[in-house]
């Protein structure tokens, strides 16, 4: 009678250790990758959303700088033409009356400030200006946020965009210029939106 007898063929410790190295790189890459697709699907959430926040943004500041008008106590309709700020008197609390308007840039923030008027005597104190972050993530990159043009533009390429001097009292049409980068060193590039309105209650080419 014969009888058959079977080594032990278990791994050796080479073997395992050989195994254990590549079953921590095969999760290390699987990690890595999951990582990436979380951060890529977070990059372009917020980018989505910061664009959408700045389109909006621009819509409402083109509704009330078209329908810019004097203040309530007789100002102009234009009290601020700055590169990064614009003020401006329109009736946004739509009850009738002109409320002071401020556009303004706060680091990467896009903000709104409404002053309403009082009654009689009429005024806009600064300390009732009501503020609020209307878009985030802005880099202008050292563009002006506004620029401003004559009732002569685009015909007139000489006086246009106006200097700082001769805004408040001849701007006409007003351009818009906002650049979303949610991440300066992410290798994308920034969403730039650019339009433009007229105003209305100054429009003098008839």
């Amino acid at each position: 009678m014969k009888y058959t007898i079977f080594k032990n063929q278990g791994f050796t410790l080479v073997e395992l250790l050989i195994a254990g190295v590549l079953f921590v790189s095969i999760v290390a890459g699987v990690a890595a990758l999951i990582l990436y697709y979380l951060k890529s699907f977070s990059f372009s959430f917020e980018e989505l959303r910061s664009v959408n926040q700045a389109q909006y943004a621009i819509g409402t500041m083109l509704r009330e700088l078209r329908e810019a008008r004097s203040g309530e106590n007789g100002a102009w309709p234009m009290a601020q033409t700055d590169d990064a700020t614009i003020v401006f008197y329109s009736d946004v609390t739509n009850d009738g009356r002109a409320d002071r308007v401020r556009y303004f840039l706060s680091g990467t923030d896009l903000k709104k400030g409404v002053i309403e008027p009082t009654t009689a005597p009429v005024s806009y104190p600064p300390a009732n200006e009501v503020t609020k972050t209307i878009a985030s993530s802005i880099d202008e990159g050292g563009k002006a946020m506004f620029t401003y043009y004559n009732g002569n533009y685009p015909t007139d390429i000489t006086n246009n965009p106006l200097t700082p001097a001769n805004r408040i009292l001849n701007t006409r049409y007003v351009g818009i210029y906002v650049r979303v980068n949610i991440q300066a060193n992410y290798a994308a590039a920034p969403y730039e939106l650019n339009s433009g309105v007229a105003i209305r209650s100054l429009k003098d080419n008839l």
